[in-house]
């Protein structure tokens, strides 16, 4: 990045969805964020449910805020359940959302086709992560297949 270029800020908002304890982003994975030049910012105590405690991602450089503050510093929002994919928790957070952002997760866009193209007028990148196809290509960014073959080890260990 050259110095007259603006350095882009990740932001992670604690998940609201009912029940979900899956965080965005894990600490493992910062680092080559950061080396990238990109600011990394949080909600804090949004990875405690995952396992991942506020002090593993402040020793990771990330910046713990409110959930305001990610809103409005980041110019790109990661959560793992997003807009129509939390439809109340969505409304509520959709008024922090503003233009020239990009928002990234499971967005249920088909589920909830009036909140996307209120998202669009409002000019705001919206990210669907499982309208991605399920290809070898797309592999290391296919959520449906990762967190099947998640959920088929747990059986297996459940059983």
């Amino acid at each position: 990045m050259t110095e007259s270029t603006a350095t882009l800020t990740v932001g992670v908002p604690k998940e609201t969805f009912p029940g979900e304890c899956r965080v965005a982003l894990v600490p493992a994975s910062i680092d080559s964020i950061t080396k990238a030049g990109v600011n990394v910012v949080m909600e804090s105590g949004a990875g405690v449910e995952a396992g991942y405690p506020d002090s593993e991602y402040e020793s990771h450089g990330v910046e713990l805020l409110s959930r305001a503050d990610v809103f409005d510093r980041a110019d790109i929002i990661l959560q793992v359940r997003s807009a129509g994919a939390n439809r109340d928790g969505c409304h509520a957070d959709f008024e922090q959302l503003h233009a020239g952002q990009t928002l990234i997760g499971s967005c249920d866009p088909l589920g909830e086709p009036q909140l996307m193209a209120d998202i669009a007028d409002r000019k705001i990148t919206c990210l669907s992560l499982e309208m991605l196809p399920r290809i070898t290509r797309a592999q290391s960014m296919d959520v449906l297949s990762s967190m099947a073959s998640i959920a088929g080890y747990k059986a297996v260990l459940m059983a």
